[in-house]
């Protein structure tokens, strides 16, 4: 298959034949990798590439997916649909829903209690990965239902910390949105 993609700023063109025995190979801007992979979860792969194996985290983002690798994010973006124009527009499914880790963390601290009050964008947990701490924020305002964690606990990927109740104004913003 036939890919251009948008990686940290640069378009790279890539060629990818994936074959069913756990081998692929990837043609990046003319450079060729055999590489061995492994599924482990629908939010992690591990590659072996030269020998060298790495683990990759993956997660959605409205505007594409976020790739981490060796500690580094990246947002992979389809290229050519960026170079149409396709601006999505987002839908009440594309917005964020849930306060999840972008990869295999720790909680550090729990910033919220239940039945707070919360805005968009406020700090609700800080998580641990890789020595580094990242603070998930609320995705929109509302109120906290409930902490499905405690400080200590080992997460993944898609697992959902903090359950937020959308404030009513913020669902009535985005029907009159998703209407005009």
């Amino acid at each position: 298959m036939d890919y251009n993609l948008r990686i940290g700023g640069l378009t790279r063109g890539i060629v990818c034949d994936i074959r069913d025995d756990g081998t692929l190979s990837a043609r990046v801007d003319g450079e060729l990798f055999e590489v061995r992979y492994r599924v482990i979860s629908s939010n992690q792969i591990h590659l072996e590439i030269d020998g060298a194996g790495y683990n990759v985290y993956l997660a959605d983002d409205p505007t594409g997916r976020i790739i981490n690798l060796g500690g580094t994010s990246y947002l992979v973006q389809d290229a050519d649909s960026l170079a149409q124009g396709r601006s999505r527009r987002r839908g009440p499914l594309e917005i964020p829903q849930e306060v999840t880790p972008p990869m295999p963390s720790v909680v550090v601290r729990i910033l919220v209690a239940a039945g707070d009050p919360v805005e968009k964008g406020q700090g609700v947990v800080v998580v641990s990965a890789m020595k580094m701490e990242t603070t998930l924020m609320a995705p929109f305002g509302g109120r906290v239902h409930s902490i499905n964690v405690k400080e200590g606990d080992k997460v993944m990927p898609g697992q959902i910390l903090v359950d937020i109740e959308k404030q009513e104004e913020e669902v009535t913003a985005c029907q009159e949105e998703l209407s005009r």
